[in-house]
């Protein structure tokens, strides 16, 4: 089990949430955080680091063009 970070860009706040979560393998925690990501609207971007590397980044149109 490896420990992951999690930023979630939540609207509704001025600061990322960050969470901490612990799975067995970077695409399983890819899956989580693309899961999270569809299912709130509230959701603009979610985030996942494995240390000082970004495993994956899912985010609006709007975040990816800025």
């Amino acid at each position: 089990m490896k420990a992951y970070r999690i930023l979630v860009h939540d609207r509704r706040c001025a600061a990322p949430i960050e969470l901490t979560a612990e799975m067995a393998r970077d695409d399983r925690v890819a899956e989580f955080a693309r899961d999270r990501w569809l299912g709130s609207v509230h959701i603009a971007a979610i985030e996942v680091w494995d240390g000082a590397r970004r495993i994956c980044c899912f985010a609006d149109a709007a975040l990816k063009a800025a």
